[in-house]
């Protein structure tokens, strides 16, 4: 979205209700004050787990819910290698007060564990939290910059 848009994403939220957010870097304590040992919980996460849904709102975005959980794609040694952050827009009246559906959330937890394989191990230090598309779409934008060298030389 472009800078701005963001306020106006309540009248246009029903275009988002296929779309989740995928994070790989993430302040686990920034999701709310109200539960307890967040980090302590998405720590001891095992392989293919995740935690409860919660419920999130910013004043950034204003009338506008999202549902937040974290999942372990990958069994590492840091405690948080391997741990997704994934939101949802809470788009109808229903999900906005009894949040999304377990089952809803079990599935589309499950499809992105299937987008785990294959990876690039050892040719990236986030290896342990890619998915590949996500991988694939980086390298792609990548090849597009123009090399260092390439750049210098223009002046």
């Amino acid at each position: 979205m472009k800078k701005g848009d963001l306020r106006d994403l309540s009248a246009i939220k029903s275009n988002y209700s296929n779309v989740i957010g995928v994070s790989k870097a993430f302040n686990p304590e920034s999701l709310s004050n109200d539960i307890k040992d967040i980090s302590r919980i998405i720590a001891d996460l095992k392989l293919f787990h995740r935690t409860p849904a919660f419920l999130y709102e910013t004043p950034r975005v204003p009338e506008v819910k999202f549902s937040v959980w974290y999942l372990r794609i990958r069994d590492t040694i840091s405690p948080f290698d391997g741990i997704l952050k994934i939101e949802k827009i809470l788009v109808w009246n229903k999900e906005e007060e009894e949040g999304l559906d377990s089952d809803e959330i079990d599935l589309i937890s499950a499809n992105i564990i299937n987008e785990r394989n294959p990876v690039c191990y050892g040719q990236d230090k986030r290896w342990a939290k890619h998915l590949y598309p996500v991988y694939l779409t980086e390298q792609y934008i990548k090849s597009k910059y123009l090399s260092d060298l390439h750049f210098i030389n223009l002046f």
